[in-house]
């Protein structure tokens, strides 16, 4: 088992949604993936790992490193019928949520 094999398995579950429970056979076994997932979260290295990529990427596209501006930019999501709270999107006429995000000039994410 190598670090690539648990960071694949890791963006597999992110990218499909599946459990982890439900990783298949050529990942590593789930438990593993699991435990160097929650230790990444724990001490910050995914929120580490995403701002050097961010800045890495800025700096190739000739900007400053560090974002200097920023933007509010929300997307709204259909909700199944489920109770709770809900909206309305009167202008793509959705019912669900509406999420938020900062996001810098580039439409790179800075804040959840």
């Amino acid at each position: 088992m190598s670090l690539r094999h648990v960071l694949n398995a890791i963006l597999y579950v992110l990218k499909t949604g599946c459990q982890w429970r439900q990783l298949p056979r050529e990942f590593p076994h789930w438990t593993a993936v699991y435990y160097y997932f929650y230790r990444g979260s724990c001490g910050g290295t995914w929120i580490r790992l995403h701002d050097l990529l961010r800045s890495r990427l800025r700096q190739k596209l000739g900007r400053h490193k560090q974002p200097t501006a920023g933007c509010l930019d929300s997307q709204s999501v259909k909700d199944s019928a489920t109770p709770g709270v809900r909206g309305y999107d009167a202008g793509k006429q959705i019912n669900g949520r509406k999420r938020h995000l900062l996001v810098d000039t580039l439409g790179l994410l800075l804040a959840p």
